[in-house]
């Protein structure tokens, strides 16, 4: 879950209980009840309010200690990754080494074979 998503989250339910506050205020005001009957009915709708509220913390603390673990998870399967690149690389050079030792080797003969020819070739043309 990324940061942006914990945020756009928390903005939607912030979002929703004002509109919902800005609704319960507005329908209170346009009903005809007593006085009593509405600060009763506030005062219920408050401490519901209270309560959704004290929740909210705890939900973002579990999200966060989430979001924490699966980024350590994370790391750690980083370093795993690192370390088997580098386990590749150093096997990889080993490789290149040998054969590049192997090409010097042939490369050497050919080029022994192409000397030995070379004088060959000239002692059959003096010869002739």
């Amino acid at each position: 879950m990324s940061r942006d998503d914990n945020c756009s989250s928390t903005i939607a339910i912030l979002s929703f209980l004002t509109g919902t506050v800005i609704g319960a205020g507005i329908a209170l005001l346009v009903t005809p009840k007593t006085g009593e009957e509405t600060r009763d009915i506030l005062m219920d709708y408050g401490y519901g309010i209270k309560n959704k509220v004290s929740e909210l913390p705890d939900n973002l603390k579990v999200r966060a200690e989430k979001a924490t673990e699966h980024g350590r998870d994370m790391i750690e399967r980083g370093k795993d990754l690192i370390h088997r690149g580098t386990d590749l690389v150093g096997q990889g050079k080993g490789y290149l080494e040998e054969k590049k030792e192997t090409l010097s080797a042939a490369i050497d003969a050919g080029k022994k074979a192409m000397q030995e020819e070379k004088s060959r070739l000239a002692a059959e043309i003096e010869e002739e």
